[in-house]
């Protein structure tokens, strides 16, 4: 899996949000919201600041630059 779909899902749960919840914040459907956490698609670089700005870390972190 990749990295960020899986620091996705960790700050998610850590958050303690649904997929459906993170979905209705950036404006997409939960299935479109979902195809990011199991790695099937990307969101825009727009959508990855709205996810990082959520989930309050930064973009570097949710790709894998830093621990």
């Amino acid at each position: 899996m990749f990295v960020f779909a899986e620091r996705l899902k960790a700050e998610r749960k850590k958050a303690k949000m649904t997929q459906e919840q993170v979905a209705d914040k950036l404006g997409i459907t939960r299935v479109a919201y979902t195809l990011y956490e199991t790695g099937k698609t990307q969101p825009t670089l727009e959508n990855a600041a709205k996810i990082a700005d959520i989930f309050q870390v930064s973009l570097d972190y949710l790709v894998g630059r830093y621990n």
